[in-house]
């Protein structure tokens, strides 16, 4: 790597998210007592924006994150030992596509995932067989692996003793940052060689095309917990006066939590299977919900899919923060 790419993989332990200025610490503080009680207030404008230049595309060059993949994994790449390591993917980051990029140019072998049929019956041979891989492999979202039902754990359960015992060769797994923080709460074993990129502040913002005063770097990086991607996409609304943010309904409830929260844990569920990770919630409660939130911009509904809206994940985290659901730490 070059000192002109601020991309850095590091021990997901030693991950650390910035900090903002300390003037905007003390309003965010006061922005969150007064949402305690239902009042909205604007916060203050930035004194200085002269210099603020745009990003042309939420979509940014990978490259460099690819070139900081190699750099970390050299040597576990260059290695006979058949073990596999995990890079954690907060949601929206662009992780998963970095790592596809990198295991295309080492030419490893995309895993194709289990349908929720396989998932249900747990033969995790037949559908190993079906890979048919020759040398090293990647998984690029463990999600797609398990369903939050009384029958849909125990496929990943299966899967990764006899993963983490080098049964199927050298690997690597992408896995979403909520995603992964559940699995460690129902599997008591400790894992190893777990990585993340680094949080972004400011040098690695203005990389990718966001351009602003130091000032107003450290506190978007702080802002949106150093994603990349979630910056790209809240930048460009803050700093236009006639747009906003989507807020979640006035009337959101405990139901509200357990919909964006499952949700947010599977990378986006299809109504029936929603109706199957939340059976306590009756059907017209639900269907209730998920349109609502469509309409206040929280959800979308994408070839059958409901997803999270990029713009209206710090609402959502911030909403789960405040009703005590386990969290990721990114």
């Amino acid at each position: 790597m070059t000192d002109s790419n601020h991309w850095q993989v590091i021990a997901a332990n030693d991950f650390k998210r910035p900090f903002a200025p300390t003037v905007t610490r003390v309003q965010q503080r006061w922005q969150r007592f007064l949402r305690l009680f239902g009042i909205r207030e604007n916060e203050p404008e930035e004194e200085n924006n002269d210099d603020v230049e745009m990003p042309d595309t939420m979509e940014f060059d990978r490259k460099p994150a690819v070139d900081a993949l190699n750099h970390h994994f050299e040597e576990w790449i260059g290695g006979k030992e058949t073990v596999v390591s995990f890079l954690i993917d907060p949601p929206f980051s662009g992780t998963d596509d970095i790592a596809r990029d990198w295991a295309k140019q080492q030419k490893w072998k995309l895993i194709t995932p289990p349908d929720i049929l396989e998932i249900r019956a747990v033969d995790i041979d037949d559908w190993w067989k079906k890979q048919t891989v020759k040398n090293r492999w990647l998984i690029d979202d463990l999600t797609r692996y398990l369903l939050r039902t009384t029958d849909g754990l125990s496929f990943i359960r299966t899967l990764l003793p006899q993963m983490l015992n080098g049964e199927f060769g050298q690997g690597l797994v992408v896995c979403d940052s909520w995603m992964f923080a559940f699995i460690q709460r129902i599997w008591p074993f400790r894992f190893s060689r777990v990585y993340c990129f680094a949080a972004a502040g400011p040098e690695l913002l203005q990389q990718v095309g966001i351009h602003a005063t130091e000032y107003s770097l450290r506190k978007l990086a702080a802002r949106v917990r150093g994603n990349v991607g979630v910056a790209l996409a809240v930048w460009p609304i803050e700093q236009d006066k006639d747009r906003k943010l989507p807020e979640l309904p006035g009337e959101a409830n405990d139901v509200t939590a357990f919909v964006l929260y499952s949700i947010l844990l599977h990378r986006g569920l299809s109504g029936n299977l929603l109706h199957e990770v939340l059976p306590m919630v009756p059907s017209d409660d639900l269907n209730l919900q998920l349109l609502q939130l469509e309409q206040y911009g929280i959800l979308r509904c994408n070839e059958s899919q409901w997803q999270i809206n990029i713009d209206a994940y710090l609402a959502v985290r911030d909403f789960l923060s405040g009703r005590d659901f386990r969290l990721d730490v990114f």
